[in-house]
Parts: C-alpha cells; sequence; structure tokens
C-alpha cells in the first residue's frame, strides 16, 4: 500500500541545500512512499484574526496535511532555529486552537545546514511532541553539514557518502515507522 507524505521544505531558495537533499531522498525513497512536497513559500504569516476568514493559502496547506498519512518535515538551520517559514506553517496548520490538522500524523525530521548540528531536529522535535500538535515523531533524525565544504557538486547533486548512507537508512527507517500508526 502506497503511503502519502506530505513533504514541508522550510526554505524556498532556488539554492537550497535542503532542497537538493530532497531530491536525493525522493531518489532513493521505497516505492511505498508517495512524497508530495507541499509549497508553504506563500502563506501570510500566521495571524488568529485570519481562522475566521477564508484565506486560500491556509486551507491549502490544511488540506494538504488532513490528505497525508505521514509528514516529513526539512529545515535549514537559521541562527541556531529551525526556518520561520517552517515554523509558520507549523503555526497555521495547528489552528483555529484545538482543531490541529498535525494530531496523530506519523512525522520524520530533516536538516541540512553548515555545522552538521541537530540542533533545528531537536527544536522541531519538542515542537512537534508537544501537547499542540501531539505527533508521534520517528526517534531519530537525518541531519548532515559540509554544505560549503563538499556534500554537493556544482551541479547540485549529493555526492557525500555518509550523507548519502544517512538519508537512504533514513527514509527506510521512516517507512517502516509509518506502518506502525
Amino acid at each position: 500500500m502506497t503511503k502519502k507524505v506530505a513533504v514541508l521544505i522550510g526554505s524556498a531558495s532556488k539554492t537550497s541545500f535542503n532542497q537538493l537533499a530532497f531530491n536525493y531522498l525522493k531518489s532513493v525513497a521505497p516505492a511505498s512512499l508517495e512524497l508530495e512536497v507541499v509549497q508553504i513559500a506563500d502563506l501570510p504569516v500566521y495571524d488568529r484574526d485570519l481562522d475566521e476568514q477564508d484565506v486560500p493559502a491556509y486551507t491549502r496547506l490544511r488540506d494538504a496535511i488532513k490528505a497525508a498519512d505521514a509528514v516529513l518535515w526539512i529545515s535549514p538551520e537559521h541562527n541556531g532555529a529551525p526556518s520561520a517559514m517552517l515554523k509558520n506553517a507549523i503555526d497555521v496548520a495547528s489552528r483555529p486552537a484545538g482543531q490541529s490538522v498535525w494530531t496523530g500524523k506519523p512525522l520524520a525530521l530533516m536538516s541540512v545546514n553548515a555545522s552538521g548540528s541537530p540542533r533545528v531536529t531537536d527544536q522541531l522535535r519538542t515542537i512537534a511532541t508537544g501537547p499542540a500538535l501531539n505527533m508521534p515523531t520517528m526517534p531519530f533524525a537525518a541531519y548532515f553539514g559540509g554544505i560549503f565544504a563538499g556534500a554537493f557538486n556544482e551541479q547540485g547533486e549529493l555526492v557525500s557518502e555518509p550523507a548519502k548512507a544517512t538519508i537512504q537508512n533514513f527514509i527506510t527507517a521512516f517507512d517502516q515507522f509509518i506502518d506502525k500508526f
């Protein structure tokens, strides 16, 4: 059975290393996973007053999450934290209060950053497992660094063998993790 995974990438940059890493992840993902990127760059900044209005971008995001069997959040590190773009999408889909579409959705976390630090995925895990979202979250995340030191070639292809192995193991484990839910 194919599992639909909503993928939110916290960078809209044309040169996003996280997008490039996702491209590799998609190429090695098991056939049982249908990875669908949900665009979040056009979301208005979350405002509680907008919950009472018809905001098409909010509705599109919420409907995409509802339709998914699982979710993958991918974020660069911006000043030691997840990107504002991804955090905004998380907030939009968790509202109005008591109507979060995240609840119960299996989640995996990934971050590609300069240092190879788990800082971003650790913060996202805290958000996801808290009472507002209550998402079962895969016990380990995929993260690696070296983005300015040869992890990718000039064509934007992932060439780091350790990073490739990390991504391959991660997506295989995520496929198995989703089956538990």
